[in-house]
């Protein structure tokens, strides 16, 4: 890799006269920080084109070298947005008529990188983190903006029902959630909407209790809350829940990716099962009963 880039300076200017957006999040929201950096640095460096982030990161007034990011972590966060991303476009171009709802979207410009592939398309956050993204990337007609918790369920009327097939998308969001929560969530998207397809990703049990150490977690000071071992935790929440796919970070379609001296470490990884499964995508589908 490269040493420490004019963007790095850049985000480390947290006082710089051309930052034009300020930032002062807590605990689990300072966290949509650290994906948007990594796929800055990544971008930057040649690795999984976003623009969107680079200027957003150079937008923002936050010193974003106290998260600790670590280099492999912002590998790993590129290639899970990357996997997200190439699945929501494969989605949406086999439905052109999806909505899709993008919980905890963060600062992430998904929407705006992908050419806002669905009829209509939503960001949910926190309303701190929506008034900042507001100010990124203003609403349109097709592309709108919630500013709620996810856990907030009344968010869900503000989601046009429509009878057409809706996409979830939840990238880093329901391991700070509660187990309590995560199933409350499938139970209310399953009776609310009529057939909803819900990419998400999650870690292991194994790996949700070690990522509280992480350096760049510590300093938020946000808490991991959940992991699942086996889709079949999720489908026993109840009826009408079904799982349609795991994706895996150590995929060859994202490993093709990455920086060439990671490509060997990941296909190494992807051959043990513990490895494989430590982060992964899960595609769920849920239908009404």
């Amino acid at each position: 890799m490269q040493d420490q880039t004019q963007l790095d300076q850049a985000a480390r200017a947290a006082d710089d006269a051309s930052a034009t957006v300020a930032i002062e999040l807590k605990e689990e929201m300072e966290t949509l920080l650290i994906p948007l950096y990594g796929r800055a640095r990544m971008s930057q460096m040649g690795y999984f084109h976003d623009t969107d982030a680079e200027e957003a990161v150079r937008s923002i007034r936050y010193d974003f070298s106290k998260l600790r990011i670590q280099e492999k972590t912002q590998v790993m966060l590129s290639v899970r947005g990357a996997q997200i991303d190439a699945f929501t476009v494969d989605f949406l171009r086999a439905h052109p008529d999806s909505t899709a709802v993008y919980l905890g979207c963060g600062l992430d410009a998904r929407a705006k990188r992908l050419n806002m592939p669905a009829r209509l398309w939503y960001d949910l956050d926190f309303p701190e983190v929506i008034d900042i993204k507001r100010r990124l990337y203003p609403e349109t007609e097709r592309y709108r903006l919630i500013g709620s918790s996810v856990t907030r369920w009344e968010w869900m009327d503000q989601v046009e029902r429509n009878g057409r097939p809706l996409l979830v998308i939840a990238e880093g969001l329901l391991m700070y959630l509660s187990p309590q929560e995560v199933e409350t969530l499938f139970l209310k998207l399953r009776d609310r909407f009529e057939d909803v397809t819900f990419v998400f990703d999650a870690y292991s049990r194994l790996t949700a209790k070690q990522a509280g150490k992480h350096p760049s977690l510590k300093k938020t000071g946000a808490s991991i809350r959940w992991g699942t071992d086996v889709p079949e935790e999720m489908t026993a929440f109840g009826d009408g829940i079904s799982h349609e796919a795991t994706i895996y970070l150590t995929d060859e379609r994202a490993v093709k990716l990455l920086p060439e001296q990671y490509r060997g470490m990941f296909r190494f990884a992807g051959r043990f099962r513990a490895a494989r499964e430590a982060h992964r995508i899960f595609v769920m589908r849920l239908q009404a009963k």
